[in-house]
This record gives structure tokens, C-alpha cells and sequence, in this order.
């Protein structure tokens, strides 16, 4: 081949993989890959599962009467109760009164304070003992402490032992700037989300996660989302993993160091709350279509065992607004839930 013809070649393939790229961008993948607006949220896993068709955009706004302080906020004033824990304590599903901080502070007239946990800490746990063995807790007095973590890594999070004798050396590390806003990073249109999309969008015809997709993609037996195919539903392959750590166990030993550590607190008059954060496929998990997968115990060990401090079961609350035809109990796009399971927990 000489070099005018190489030319040629060479061009026509820049100009066919460059209307590609644009083609598919400007269909589809701008719609998960980018933002029309910084207050306009969608999910996370419409974006990383390529299912732009599955967007469920909606506007951060709040309507309630009265909020929690977030670490940055805090000036030394009293609260009724601190709260801490992973993305849905932050916030981060967006959309109409996207923390459940907030309910509680208006339903309960509470004074609600979320933190975060601090360096050298290992888990949740570990940073209340800090706080406790600091001293800093007779400072804040509150009357309730929430920890929350979604459920698959509850175990992973809470099942280690304990060091009761742990103190921090930075404490006002709690006070650090809340991260919940999720900002996209910038994206040319011709970038490797393209050929991700095309080649999911064919994959998925095969397998319900694309067989290398962190998303799994199945249809459910009556429409419980509002968006236009609300049969679809969306969860982490994350949540099939965990299930093999959930034995009983496992909870138990959870529950053990939770006990432990209300008995410390009620040496403060400080009562201890255990909010997981019910898991997308464990909750829709009886509406799945011919579910290749197993059921998730957690909640079936955790349920019965003798505890010392107040667990909020939220795949009881949320299950029975399920059953109820409350539509969009978590969005269809996002692992998080909505402002309709905040309401109904608190």
C-alpha cells in the first residue's frame, strides 16, 4: 500500500470513529457521563451499568422545617443526637430532602448533628469510643447516637474486634467538610463510555450484569419505580457478594459489639441507635423474575438476637411501603433510597 492510499485509509477510519463517538454521545451517553445541570441528580448505577434509559433525574430542594448540622456547621452548641455512617448519611442520593437527618430533626424537634469518622479509627465504632474516651462526648451530651451503614458491609465494618482503649489525636477531624456532593469528572465526547455503552448494551442481552458489569440489570414482576419501564430494577453486584458473609456468626458477633458499646454509652445516659441501610436487591428481592441468586439472611439473623440498643429494621419499614404500592422506595437509577424511605423510617 503506498503512503496516498495509507492517507486515505487513515482518514476515513479518524472520520468514522470520531461520528461514532459523537453519535453515540449525543443519543446516549451524555445523558449518565455528564450533568445539564450542578443541582439535577442521577444515579449511580444507570451510570456505571451504561442504562441511560433508566435515568430517574431529579432536583436537590428541601421542604422541611428543620435540618441537621453537618460536621462543617458545628459551632460547640448541644445536640439531641450525632449521627454516623457511609453515603446515605451524606446525602449523597439527591433529589427532594435527600437526608434522613432531616426528618428526624423535624418529626422528633431534634437537634441532629452528622459526623464523620475519624483517622485512625477502623470502623464506626472504634470513632464513638474516641469520642468517648476523649471526653468530647460529655461536651456534645447527646441523648442518642445512630450509626448507619448499608448492608452489605456491615460486616465487614462492624465484625472485627474492638479497642475500647483507642483515643484520637485529632478530634476536630469531625468537624471536616461534609463531602456529599458527587461531582462528575469532565467528559470529552469520544471517550472509552462509548464503546463501554455499545458493548454493554449488547451484553446485557445475555447476562442481567453484561458478565463484566458491576451492575445487575433485571426486570421485576409489577412496576414499583414511576419512571416510564418501572419494572426494571438496578443493584450492585456488590450485593450478591456480601451474602456469603452474612451467616449467623458473623451477626452475632456484629450484635456483640454493638452491645458492648451501648452499655458504654448508657454510662452517659446516651442511647445507641443501629440503622443498616437495607440492601436495593434484598428488598426487591421477592419481585425478581426467574432471581438465579440467593436470598439475603441479614436481617432474618440479625432480627432475633437479644440487643441493648435500639435497631431500626428498615427492610421491615420499607418492605411493607413495597407491599403498600409505594413506588420509587429507593430511585431506579441509584443504590441509595429516596426521601419516600426516609419519611417512612423516621
Amino acid at each position: 500500500m503506498n503512503f496516498k492510499k495509507f492517507s486515505v485509509y487513515f482518514v476515513f477510519v479518524m472520520i468514522v470513529f470520531v461520528a461514532i463517538n459523537a453519535l453515540v454521545w449525543q443519543l446516549f451517553t451524555s445523558e449518565i457521563l455528564t450533568r445539564k445541570q450542578s443541582d439535577i441528580m442521577t444515579g449511580d448505577m444507570s451510570r456505571m451499568g451504561y442504562l441511560p434509559h433508566l435515568n430517574h433525574e431529579r432536583k436537590n430542594s428541601t421542604t422541611l422545617k428543620k435540618k441537621h448540622l453537618n460536621s462543617e456547621q458545628y459551632s460547640g452548641e448541644k445536640v439531641d443526637m450525632i449521627t454516623l455512617g457511609d453515603s446515605f448519611s451524606q446525602g449523597n442520593t439527591g433529589g427532594l430532602n435527600r437526608y434522613y437527618q432531616d426528618y428526624f430533626a423535624t418529626y422528633l424537634n431534634m437537634d441532629i448533628l452528622n459526623i464523620h469518622e475519624l483517622p485512625k479509627s477502623r470502623n464506626y465504632i472504634e470513632t464513638i469510643v474516641m469520642l468517648h474516651n476523649s471526653g468530647e462526648l460529655k461536651k456534645l451530651k447527646p441523648k442518642y447516637i445512630l450509626i448507619e451503614s448499608t448492608q452489605r458491609k456491615v460486616v465487614s465494618r462492624l465484625s472485627m474486634p474492638i479497642d475500647y482503649t483507642t483515643t484520637s489525636t485529632n478530634l476536630d477531624y469531625y468537624k471536616k467538610k461534609n463531602n456529599s456532593s458527587f461531582t462528575l469528572p469532565k467528559v470529552s465526547f469520544i471517550n472509552n463510555g462509548n464503546f463501554k455503552y455499545l458493548a454493554y448494551t449488547f451484553l446485557y442481552n445475555f447476562s442481567d450484569r453484561a458478565f463484566i458489569s458491576k451492575v445487575h440489570h433485571v426486570k421485576l414482576n409489577q412496576k414499583l419505580f414511576s419512571i416510564q419501564e418501572g419494572d426494571d430494577l438496578l443493584y450492585y453486584n456488590s450485593d450478591i457478594r456480601a451474602i456469603k458473609k452474612h451467616s449467623k456468626e458473623n451477626l452475632i458477633t456484629v450484635n456483640a459489639n454493638l452491645n458492648k458499646l451501648a452499655l458504654l454509652l448508657k454510662q452517659q445516659d446516651i442511647q445507641l441507635i443501629f440503622m443498616p441501610a437495607v440492601g436495593k436487591y434484598d428488598l426487591y428481592h421477592d419481585y425478581i423474575i426467574d432471581n438465579n441468586y440467593a436470598k439475603d439472611p441479614f436481617f432474618d439473623y440479625l432480627r432475633p438476637l437479644k440487643k441493648d440498643y435500639i435497631f431500626l429494621d428498615t427492610k421491615k419499614i420499607l418492605l411493607n411501603e413495597v407491599k403498600n404500592g409505594v413506588k420509587d422506595v429507593f430511585y431506579v437509577d441509584d443504590t441509595h433510597w429516596s426521601y419516600k424511605a426516609s419519611d417512612a423510617i423516621a
